[in-house]
């Protein structure tokens, strides 16, 4: 066998070996390749070529299993939205007096206070209700909702729900006008529901399955081929693990700045237009340091200053600091950024088109992340910073 096909062949089964595995990253952005064993209160553990491996729950960021589908394997499905943020699409919803049961269309059943109710939609399937019904979501509303169809069109009853009757699944509505009616729940087409913030515990992390359902946990534990899950409002479930496809503990455990609403703020040499890009260089095209491509950062012209509310919220920020060649070389001047804490001055770093510079400056406890880029001509816009992968993370 000569030494080129033997190089093929060992791709080859490298590949075929990998082909499947279950990935776990950190918050420290390292990652293990292999297969999941096991999943605690303090713990999750990886079977890593041979060898099980711990990771501190506290530590890890994301286990990814299996793709999922775009949408559900069902052909027709209803649409449900909790207060904690799942969303779940279900093959059939049954209401009781209390609870509601909720089986999904990967098999999986769930149960839900009606308390936990924010939306629900029948016929999710149908294109000509998706598209009313995400309108719908985004009108900020302060009243319960009942929809019906009329001439094939969701049509909204406003007032405020009463209590379900399970035996006759009917549930009570009163209008607006003050008139109180019972309509049956089978010709209901949709309901709204104002948060009335029941109690839940913490959550930890979101079960995502091969259908797209996604869950919201409290609590999760992995033995025996089987994912229990406690929601925040105290209900169990179990998925068979082949029916999940990722496990996201990122609830701020590591967020973006480019996710993050910052506030700029107002100076007068940047002559009113917007003096950052996000996610992308200056021209709006993919973030490049030294040949190596980031999806996601901060491009910004001198003079700009950027304020996060963190609220106290996190341990660390960190980033990786240059400039992006195809819009700036030496001549773009002498560049400086300014990391600010709750006012007090972190770190002022000097920005360089020769070499990148990592920064990690501790924010436990901070309310207020201010950057602050200064260049060196009079007009403050002698050139241009990148904080690519500008993060903050628990």
């Amino acid at each position: 066998m000569n030494a080129l096909r033997f190089a093929v062949l060992m791709l080859i089964a490298l590949i075929a070996s990998n082909a499947g595995a279950d990935e776990l990253k950190t918050i420290t952005g390292k990652s293990l390749s292999g297969t999941l064993e096991k999943i605690s209160d303090t713990e999750v553990v990886m079977s890593v070529a041979g060898k099980s491996v711990s990771t501190p729950m506290s530590q890890v960021l994301d286990i990814g299993i299996r793709p999922w589908k775009t949408a559900p394997s069902s052909p027709k499905f209803s649409e449900v939205h909790l207060l904690d943020e799942s969303i779940l699409y279900c093959t059939k919803v049954t209401f009781g007096a209390k609870d509601v049961q909720l089986e999904l269309t990967s098999g999986v059943t769930v149960r839900v206070p009606v308390a936990a109710l924010a939306a629900y939609l029948r016929d999710a399937h149908e294109p000509i209700f998706r598209k009313q019904w995400i309108s719908q979501l985004n009108d900020k509303r302060r009243k319960d909702r009942i929809f019906v169809v009329r001439d094939g069109n969701l049509a909204a009853l406003e007032g405020v729900f009463g209590v379900v009757d399970e035996k006759s699944q009917t549930i009570q509505f009163k209008l607006d006008v003050g008139k109180e009616i019972t309509p049956s729940l089978a010709n209901i087409q949709a309901m709204q529901f104002i948060p009335t913030n029941p109690q839940a515990d913490v959550v930890l992390c979101k079960v995502i399955d091969v259908d797209g359902n996604l869950l919201v946990a409290s609590k999760i534990a992995f033995s025996g081929g089987q994912i229990a899950v406690t929601t925040p409002f105290g209900q169990k479930t179990s998925f068979d693990v082949k029916l999940v496809a990722r496990i996201d503990f990122n609830f701020g455990r590591l967020t973006y700045l480019s996710d993050l609403d910052g506030k700029i703020s107002d100076v007068a040499l940047l002559g009113g237009f917007n003096p950052i890009r996000k996610d992308a260089n200056l021209d709006g095209y993919p973030i490049m340091l030294h040949d190596k491509k980031y999806d996601k950062g901060l491009s910004m012209y001198s003079g700009v200053e950027l304020e996060y509310n963190l609220a106290g919220k996190y341990k660390d920020f960190k980033a990786v600091l240059g400039v992006d060649a195809r819009i700036a070389d030496e001549g773009q001047g002498k560049v400086t950024l300014i990391v600010y804490c709750d006012n007090d001055k972190r770190g002022t770093f000097e920005v360089s088109t020769k070499a990148v510079t990592p920064i990690l400056i501790n924010v436990k406890d901070i309310q207020t992340l201010r950057i602050v880029v200064e260049g060196a001509k009079i007009t403050n816009l002698g050139g241009h910073a990148v904080l690519a992968n500008a993060q903050v993370s628990q």
